[in-house]
């Protein structure tokens, strides 16, 4: 079984060969440089050989490999795959030492260091260099991310969770090595107007025209990713850059933003955005992995917002998976009007992490064989902390539904799998976003959401303006232009053998008939020489046209027998080693090979006696339960293939983010370790810290007698429209589930008077699978959500709780107390001469506030309002009556 170790003994951390872990990395203009070192020490008798599998961004371009070893450097050199593999061996064989990298090709976000034969007392250290893009968040804040964790990923070829990249490396709760960061910002497009964390404590200084951004604590564990946002004051929406190499090889890169104003120029149809035909299907991951870090919370109150902003009569389903997976509808889609939406409400208050096992590919391949209703294109929003393993098998699935449907995922928690949310995204021409704990997820819901309903503009077109460009090649990527819309970056690279480049270099981007020009990029400076150590852009865009040739699913007009689609594929596959190879960027087919030559025949003969240690993998913060549970017994010599069990009595620390203002005088500045606290009515408040310094309270134990209920394989399909009524009448009185950070005055499940509803809080209590005795519990029940007698008194929890009593068709129907909380006069003093209908009045007042007193969270109410206006114009009769009805109310608040 695979074991969650509590601690690991004191003999047992002698034998991690792994010591520590250092980031060091530059942020420059859209990207970032980034050097991993990895101290490994023998302090064992014989030689070993340590295997570390560790996480990278897929589509970081891994250009460098050094192994350190007493006063010598061997610099690794990247062969095809198969054959590094036999030369690491053979060294071995050979009695020297041999340091292999390779990417793990069914998880393309998965790294393996092999460091074959250390003798002992010997220390090693490993250094691996990478570009990377930065991540556009919103206008004018970029995010670096450097993944640290792997989150045990559940195997439909087991059954269960499996270690990752076919090794046996272990799962722990603890590790005994640490990470340090140290990140350095220059001056980019922009002034810099803050720097901020929401993974970590960082402490900030500012010198020389640079952040230097480091960790605000020593001995930091690595269990979760390390995000920074860096905000800008201005950005500018084009960019034009060239780097070359020694090898005259040219790379450009342009960067294109079109604005608003740019998007409502190239479109054809002035048609409102409700009228766009689309199905909306949601997909919502409710495997065991998502009651960690109460990500099932996240998701209802993710599908609350989806639910309140669908325009009417659009067509939806809800699908829920993990072992197996579950509709809402029998029928692909159904309408969106009251009586479903009732059914939807109902579902998402009773959804929790109940579904076992992660099986994305089943509800996927089901929607495959539904083909969207005629005349409306499909988009699926998913959601889902990305815990698989058959990434390549799910990926290749949507490449075939992209001509239909667009996918908008939503990686949840602290290490979602990066590499699936993104290529979901990438492969539909969708979006995607990750939601850390302790953001507000229906600000990210929204943005993603607004993108999904509104119209984008395809088959756009890039000019290169280059002189002599008749005469050289250039290699465009990606060489399809991928949907456009309003404020997203697009970014476009060249590779070209030609150094004919001036001031009159340009990019142009336009619409398909060329009408419309979308963005116009020059070229800032013509570079006589580079950094050759350094070279981001040809780096990135290597690495990009290696992404396309691996990731390319286009269809053939040969043959379609399987057995000759291989020499296709065979053919992509050596596309993809050539140019990994010319541009010395690692791929899944290539791997980093450095021979350690050995001439000392005693120290030859030692590798016969060489010992396997694979470096056990700290498990990420989403699966560490802040409770204590009896220890896992044996260590890491535990066998496999069983299944993570959890504690029916759990408890969810939130985790606030941490930021930091900067300024040209902004000194360090670090935050105090994290707290978390629980209260309930039925006991006195129960509250407990503990120093980030030090290791967290022990939180997993492995029990076999759990496996089958947990991760049980299941092909059947089940309705909940059909098993709703059969649930109410099987819930039975409960006992509580505690929610750290949660205050009495937060939780309605335990008797309090909030006001607002827990659909849309940050504070959830997770219903677990695993605990019969309060599975009846619905804390998001109907009734909860109408027995709320406060008012709310932070800003954002009133548009939550505003948006929460919306119907269905956009209308509000407050009570007087509501109306009188929300302006401070009663209802019976707004009147118009248009209607006295109440509900025409209190949907009136209600847009009117939202707009004027809470426009800085219009990104969560705007389809409301929208929804709410038109509904008002139905029943108004036009909009002139409605704009008089706006300013009748207006002169009265």
């Amino acid at each position: 079984m695979l074991r969650i170790k509590s601690d690991a003994s004191t003999r047992e951390q002698k034998y991690v060969a792994l010591k520590s872990v250092a980031i060091v990395s530059k942020i420059r203009s859209f990207g970032a440089d980034v050097s991993i070192t990895q101290l490994f020490r023998n302090d064992e008798n014989q030689p070993i050989e340590a295997v570390y599998c560790f996480p990278i961004e897929e589509n970081a371009a891994i250009y460098s490999f050094v192994a350190k070893i007493d006063d010598r450097e061997i610099r690794a050199q990247l062969k095809e795959k198969i054959e590094a593999q036999q030369e690491y061996t053979q060294a071995l064989q050979q009695g020297h030492g041999a340091y292999l990298m390779e990417q793990d090709e069914k998880s393309q976000d998965i790294f393996i260091i092999n460091v074959g034969a250390l003798l002992p007392g010997k220390e090693c250290q490993i250094q691996i260099m990478y570009v990377t893009e930065l991540d556009l968040v919103s206008q004018n804040k970029i995010r670096f991310v450097v993944p640290t964790t792997i989150a045990p990923r559940y195997n439909p070829s087991v059954g269960g969770i499996s270690s990752p990249a076919g090794t046996q490396a272990k799962y722990v709760q603890s590790a005994p090595y640490a990470i340090d960061f140290e990140c350095q910002i220059d001056k980019l497009h922009g002034e810099i107007t803050s720097v901020s964390s929401s993974s970590h404590p960082i402490a900030i200084k500012f010198d020389d025209n640079k952040y230097e951004i480091t960790f605000g604590q020593k001995n930091t564990f690595m269990d979760r990713d390390i995000i920074l946002d860096i905000e800008l004051s201005t950005r500018t929406n084009t960019i034009l850059a060239i780097e070359n190499n020694d090898e005259h090889q040219w790379a450009l890169m342009a960067s294109f933003t079109p604005t608003n104003e740019d998007c409502r120029k190239a479109f054809n149809t002035s048609k409102n955005i409700d009228d766009v035909n689309n199905e909306f299907i949601f997909i919502v991951d409710c495997s065991g992995s998502m009651q960690d870090e109460n990500k099932i919370g996240l998701a209802r109150q993710a599908m609350v917002l989806f639910l309140k902003s669908l325009p009417v009569n659009c067509h939806f389903n809800i699908i829920r998976f993990g072992s197996d997976y579950r509709t809402l509808f029998n029928n692909v889609t159904e309408k969106y009007n009251e009586q479903n939406a009732k059914q939807a409400e109902q579902l998402i208050s009773q959804m929790s992490a109940d579904l076992g096992g992660t099986e994305l590919l089943r509800p996927l391949q089901w929607l495959q064989n539904q083909a969207p209703v005629a005349g409306h294109s499909r988009q699926i929003l998913l959601l889902t902390d990305g815990e698989i393993s058959n990434v390549t098998q799910v990926m290749d699935l949507c490449r075939s539904m992209s001509t239909s449907s667009r996918i908008f995922s939503f990686g949840l928690g602290h290490s979602p799998s990066r590499s699936l949310i993104k290529g979901l995204a990438r492969s539909t021409n969708g979006r995607f976003t990750f939601i850390p704990p302790g953001t507000s997820v229906d600000i990210h819901v929204a943005e993603q959401l607004q993108k999904a309903l509104e119209p984008c503009i395809t088959n756009v077109k890039i000019k290169w303006n280059i002189p002599s460009l008749a005469s050289v090649k250039l290699q465009t990527i990606p060489t399809v232009v991928p949907p456009v819309y309003a404020n997203d970056r697009l970014l476009f690279y060249a590779l070209i053998e030609s150094d004919q480049f001036d001031h009159s270099t340009t990019v142009e981007l336009w619409n398909h008939e060329e009408t419309i020009q979308l963005g116009l990029a020059r070229i800032d400076r013509v570079p006589e020489i580079t950094d050759r150590d350094n070279q981001l852009i040809v780096h990135l865009a290597a690495k990009a046209l290696i992404q396309e040739i691996t990731h390319s699913k286009e269809q053939h007009a040969g043959s379609q027998q399987i057995r000759l689609q291989q020499n296709i594929e065979d053919d992509r596959k050596k596309r993809a080693i050539a140019t990994s190879l010319k541009y010395n960027i690692l791929c899944p087919y290539t791997a980093f090979i450095g021979i350690e030559t050995r001439t000392d025949p005693s120290v030859k003969n030692a590798n016969s006696n060489m010992v396997l240690r694979e470096i056990p993998i700290e498990i990420s913060a989403d699966d560490k339960v802040m409770a204590g549970l009896p220890p896992v017994l044996g260590g890491f010599g535990s066998s496999l293939n069983s299944n993570l069990i959890y504690n029916s009595s759990m408890f969810f620390c939130q985790q606030q983010p941490m930021s930091y203002s900067c300024s040209s005088t902004l000194s360090q500045q670090s935050t105090p370790g994290f707290s978390f606290s629980a209260h309930s009515n039925y006991q006195q408040p129960f509250q407990s810290s503990f120093s980030a310094t030090q290791q967290p309270p022990p939180t997993f134990y492995s029990s076999a007698s759990h496996n089958k209920r947990r991760y049980a394989q299941s092909s059947s399909v089940h309705h909940d429209q059909q098993q709703q009524q059969k649930q109410k009448q099987q819930q039975q009185p409960s006992t509580p589930t505690f929610v750290c950070g949660a205050s009495p005055q937060q939780s309605s499940l335990f008797g309090s008077t909030s006001s607002y509803s827990p659909l849309l809080t940050n504070n959830y209590v997770s219903v677990s699978s695993l605990a019969p005795h309060i599975r009846g519990v619905s804390p998001l029940s109907s009734s909860s959500m109408t027995e709320q007698k406060t008012w709310p008194s932070n800003d954002q929890d009133i548009v939550r709780h505003l948006i929460n009593l919306q119907k269905f068709d956009g209308l509000w129907n407050l009570s007087n107390d509501d109306i009188q909380n929300l302006s401070q006069k009663s209802l019976t003093s707004f009147h118009s001469i248009l209607s006295n209908d109440s509900t025409i009045l209190t949907t009136a007042i209600v847009i009117i506030i939202l707009e004027t007193k809470y426009s800085a969270f219009k990104t969560m109410w705007l389809f409301m309002v929208n929804k709410g206006r038109k509904r008002l114009i139905e029943l108004l009769g036009d909009a002139e009556k409605f704009e008089t009805l706006i300013n009748d109310i207006k002169h009265q608040l």
